[in-house]
């Protein structure tokens, strides 16, 4: 029986589909018709999510025994417009202990010592993030829309997307564009790195204003700093201190200065979303390249990636597949390939530690 390894798209030319869809709980309308020939910045779709309530304890805040007390203590009146973390309520004489808005919106209540406040409607955008044609329409959520470009998925993302020129580090690494002189190639840029990301690299995505950061693989410690990042980030290997191995890099190079979709989505468990970069080419394929495969079973000669210790990163060849499981040291026994590297080693891992860039 054949093994399907995980799979992550590497592709320089391919056929692209993708849906562009609103949030199930939003309300809108799609600005283009089937067929349609848009851009990476034509709005394809308009939407505004539906307004919530957010209950704010006031009594409790307070310690109020009497919960009509709030009333008196009220700085804003029903009806009334208030911004995150504006006064809603306090004590005279006591500037210390006032009550702030959690959130933007309306004042719509105050009873039973309780505050509700309604969040403003957020409007919602959607741009086709592609040169790409409009495949199909689904009314009020959005359009599904074909390209044709290089891909490139990674492993994890910061939920973030930018749009940008695709560019490779400065020779002395991405910390070296910080500072007052930033070349302008690399404004609103989406930056490659081959090095580990670390702090001050979010720190110059945010102080120079690029779009976006590739990079092979980061410390967990990060996560929190890089998901309030104002860019997206996209990592290719993982967690850890893992460069960029020499194929995803040598690909990401030969784009250089091409405009590139950065969707750095976070993986979901039950869905096959993952983050990933679409690059457009300057120019029409003489011929429609094929579509990617969607299971490309583990056979000999098969190129793969290791995607756990000690190995994380590697690149190789399966060099043969034993059908009986092996004795691991661990004392595991497991089903697995030997794999060439492209260091010439060969070494026997899991099957589950293998992964196929697909073609």
């Amino acid at each position: 029986m054949p093994y399907y390894p995980e799979q992550r798209h590497l592709l320089d030319m391919t056929v692209i589909r993708r849906q562009r869809f609103l949030p199930e709980d939003a309300v809108g309308r799609v600005e283009v018709r089937n067929g349609a020939v848009v851009n990476l910045r034509d709005v394809v779709a308009r939407g505004l999510l539906s307004s919530r309530y957010v209950i704010v304890e006031g009594a409790r805040y307070f310690n109020l025994k009497d919960p009509a007390e709030l009333s008196d203590l009220m700085l804003v009146e029903v009806g009334e417009t208030v911004e995150v973390k504006a006064p809603l309520a306090g004590r005279a004489g006591q500037r210390s202990k006032r009550l702030l808005s959690p959130v933007a919106g309306v004042v719509a209540l105050v009873a039973d010592g309780r505050i509700l406040v309604q969040v403003e409607p957020e409007e919602i955008t959607l741009e086709a993030g592609v040169d790409a044609t409009v495949v199909g329409v689904e009314n009020e959520r959005g359009v599904i829309i074909e390209t044709f470009g290089a891909l490139v998925q990674g492993v994890w993302g910061n939920g973030k997307r930018s749009i940008g020129s695709l560019r490779p580090e400065p020779e002395d690494g991405i910390e070296s564009l910080y500072g007052e002189d930033l070349d302008m190639q690399y404004r609103g840029a989406v930056v490659v790195t081959r090095r580990p990301l670390r702090s001050t690299g979010l720190m110059v995505l945010e102080a120079q204003g690029l779009g976006g950061i590739i990079a092979p693989s980061m410390d967990c410690d990060l996560i929190e700093e890089s998901e309030s990042a104002p860019g997206a980030v996209l990592l290719t290997e993982g967690f850890g201190s893992i460069r960029m191995s020499t194929t995803v890099f040598g690909m990401l190079s030969g784009l250089n200065g091409k405009q590139v979709l950065l969707d750095a989505a976070q993986p979901e468990r039950w869905s096959a979303r993952r983050p990933e970069a679409i690059i457009n080419p300057t120019s029409r394929a003489s011929a429609r390249p094929p579509r990617p495969q969607a299971n490309f079973p583990l056979n000999v000669n098969t190129q793969v990636r290791l995607t756990r210790s000690p190995n994380a990163g590697q690149m190789g060849r399966v060099v043969s597949l034993p059908k009986a499981p092996i004795l691991l040291e661990n004392g595991l026994r497991t089903l697995c390939a030997e794999i060439e590297t492209l260091t010439g080693e060969k070494v026997v891992v899991p099957l589950a530690n293998l992964e196929v860039f697909g073609r």
